[in-house]
């Protein structure tokens, strides 16, 4: 199938990335005009205050909510299609909420570990969530039992969260912003953050033929050679990976994984040579576009980015059930 929009949205998507990331640097609490901006980014002048607000703050920001939506969107396309599911998405699955709990449980019951190894702990819980999940929706691909699977352990992981912050007040009032998905809290992008992000990104990358085959079918896939096993468990690595990262920086985001896929294909049609470059795109612009809002709608307090994807995404999710039970 073909994108609705042909080869022009190879261009308008990435000057909609470029326009929205100005308007994210632009607005907030307190608004910059453009020469500002453009001035702080071209020629800094450290004891200008608006340049620092720039340069300190938003220019941070707007790279990990980049990060951040490039690795949902990308997570969500690779989790679609390995698990023919078009209701799967790290959120709703779960993933991220066991990726949430085993940070949580890495920086409150685990002190002495350092910021580096939380990645480790994401992955770990993004890991764990995913094969429950498996685990429980069985060798059926209903997507509603494999979403209620999701469901269950989301809601448990969320729950164990939950009672180890109330054991722990002062950890409470430290993560309880990161738990509901706030883009800025980390102050960046860590150095260490990015051979994960690399290592996911390749592993979608070395998956891509396997799964254009597989979207004819798993028989019709095997019969061409593909080895599914192998590509199941690449694109579960890729997903785990690309989330446990999302989550290590921004906490848990849901619905930006679920929504991406659904407009790629409409974009970019069903090949996913295309559809693997359109995704993370859309999910930046979705990303950058759910932060502004946040900073914007309540001004000059903010909600978490989480909130903002969540309001904008569930409708759709509530759209995609209906359209799958009817």
């Amino acid at each position: 199938m073909k994108g609705i929009a042909g080869q022009g949205a190879w261009l308008l998507l990435p000057l909609a990335i470029a326009a929205a990331a100005m308007l994210h640097l632009l607005v907030g609490a307190r608004d910059i005009p453009v020469h500002e901006a453009w001035q702080a980014l071209t020629a800094y002048v450290p004891g200008n205050p608006e340049h620092s607000v720039i340069r300190g703050t938003r220019l941070p920001r707007l790279l990990i909510a980049l990060v951040v939506g490039a690795s949902l969107g990308l997570a969500g396309a690779v989790m679609q299609a390995v698990g023919e599911n078009p209701l799967a998405d790290p959120g709703i699955l779960g993933i991220n909420s066991g990726a949430a709990l085993f940070v949580v449980v890495g920086l409150l019951v685990l002190p002495g570990n350092g910021m580096a190894a939380l990645p480790l702990f994401a992955f770990s819980g993004a890991l764990v969530a995913a094969a429950g999940v498996l685990l429980l929706a069985g060798r059926s691909h209903n997507p509603v039992r494999l979403t209620l699977a999701g469901a269950m352990v989301a809601a448990l992981f969320s729950a164990i969260t939950s009672i180890l912050l109330l054991l722990d007040q002062q950890g409470l009032d430290s993560l309880r912003r990161w738990l509901t998905g706030s883009i800025g809290l980390t102050g960046g992008v860590q150095a260490w953050l990015w051979p994960w992000l690399v290592a996911g990104l390749l592993l979608c990358l070395v998956n891509v033929g396997a799964l254009n085959a597989h979207r004819l079918g798993a028989r019709a896939a095997a019969g061409m050679g593909v080895n599914l096993l192998r590509m199941r468990l690449c694109g579960l690595a890729a997903v785990v990976l690309l989330s446990g990262c999302a989550v290590t920086l921004a906490g848990p985001i849901g619905f930006v994984g679920l929504v991406v896929p659904h407009m790629a294909r409409l974009l970019a049609g069903t090949d996913y040579r295309r559809l693997l470059l359109v995704a993370p795109l859309l999910g930046m612009l979705l990303v950058i576009l759910a932060d502004v809002l946040a900073r914007v709608v309540v001004r000059p307090y903010e909600v978490n980015t989480g909130i903002v994807t969540a309001l904008l995404g569930s409708p759709v999710f509530i759209a995609l059930v209906l359209r799958r039970v009817a």
